[in-house]
């Protein structure tokens, strides 16, 4: 029989289809939210927990409570509750009980939930999307010794669930903030009028025999990405995508060369994300780094959460060989930046700027980049002193 949680998922799947931006994380985080209580203790609490995850806007909160109005709220008005004309505050306890017998249901959906995403990285579609439906088809579907149940007309729809990640920043912020990232120069062919110069062999000459030009400014900016793969980094996985994807949508395809490595850069970087095709470090570098930007993406150790002293000394040595060819290096970290604190990420902060994956990190490694000065006590330097 379907109930209150397949009504729920109808107003999730309306909202998504009328674009508010909603993926299953949110849908997960409203049902971990009810495993403490919150929402539980009347209907308008209920409503109150989804309209708050689930509606960030004036016009999403306006679409939500059309949905809710519509789908939800005539089955809880419909709810069985004593009627007790002794009882001058309303009852809660009837739909405690009636929100109980729920959230028993939810929990378990949510474990399958969690272990199905799990088991996502290991089996094949086919394998996993038949491991999810034998699962969910075990679950109890009547709740035991519990009267105010609410139970609707069985439905034939099949749900189907589509994982969308929320990023930080949206993909065309990102683009927008790299479109800083310029280093003008004048090369080229002599197509602009030099005033000053035009005007200077006018008085020594007094005749003006010829314009003088020179050529146009334009961005010599290039960037060399490193990227750590794997690992701890393997959740952060769209999140390094969408800023690939911003960086060449910025202006700098064609001037972006990637590679990447596991943990910390070491005497090999790779030209492809699962780790193959091997090129020497110092190759890299004398080639591509040499004069130019250099990012590295990666956690430092933080998404862990522990200490590990010879990941700070290999990095070190790393950021003193990458000093000889360029002073324009920054490092981007997906981890929000007080999780770095007591790990490896916050000793490696010392020697190279390091900003959190948000939209004032990315503008603070933008502006490294384009040569500003580093933060006050970040260095190689300062990091031996």
């Amino acid at each position: 029989m379907a109930k209150l949680d397949s009504l729920l998922l109808q107003v999730f799947e309306r909202l998504r289809k009328q674009g508010v931006p909603l993926g299953v994380s949110d849908y997960l985080t409203a049902i971990e939210a009810m495993q403490t209580g919150v929402g539980l203790e009347d209907p308008d609490s209920f409503k109150g927990l989804f309209r708050l995850l689930w509606a960030k806007s004036r016009e999403d909160q306006g679409l939500f409570d059309l949905a809710f109005a519509e789908l939800v709220e005539p089955e809880l008005q419909n709810t069985n509750v004593p009627d007790d004309s002794t009882i001058l505050t309303p009852t809660i306890t009837p739909i405690k009980g009636f929100f109980n017998s729920f959230q028993k249901r939810v929990i378990s959906q949510l474990q399958i939930a969690k272990d199905i995403l799990q088991l996502g990285n290991n089996l094949p579609e086919s394998e996993l999307l038949l491991e999810s439906q034998q699962r969910w088809e075990k679950l109890p579907t009547k709740p035991v010794n519990k009267p105010f149940v609410l139970e609707i007309e069985p439905t034939k729809k099949t749900h189907y669930y589509q994982l969308t990640t929320r990023l930080p920043i949206s993909r065309r912020e990102m683009a927008g903030v790299w479109r800083h990232l310029r280093r003008p120069q004048r090369v080229g062919v002599l197509e602009e009028l030099d005033v000053e110069a035009t005007i200077s062999n006018l008085c020594s000459s007094g005749l003006l025999l010829q314009p003088v030009l020179k050529p146009r400014r334009r961005n010599q900016a290039e960037l060399v990405v490193l990227v750590d793969r794997q690992g701890s980094m393997a959740p952060f996985a769209s999140l390094i995508e969408a800023t690939i994807e911003s960086i060449l949508r910025g202006g700098l395809l064609g001037k972006t060369k990637l590679y990447y490595f596991h943990d910390r850069p070491e005497n090999l970087l790779y030209q492809r994300p699962n780790l193959t095709n091997a090129l020497p470090l110092e190759t890299i570098l004398n080639e591509e780094a040499k004069g130019n930007s250099v990012l590295i993406i990666g956690d430092a150790g933080a998404a862990r959460g522990y200490y590990d002293l010879q990941r700070v000394t290999e990095t070190k040595l790393f950021l003193q060989t990458l000093s000889t060819y360029t002073y324009l290096y920054a490092w981007l970290n997906p981890m929000p930046k007080s999780r770095w604190v007591a790990t490896t990420a916050e000793d490696i902060a010392c020697m190279i700027p390091m900003f959190p994956l948000d939209r004032e990190g990315l503008n603070d490694a933008v502006n490294i980049l384009r040569g500003h000065p580093f933060p006050p006590g970040v260095g190689i330097d300062e990091q031996n002193s």
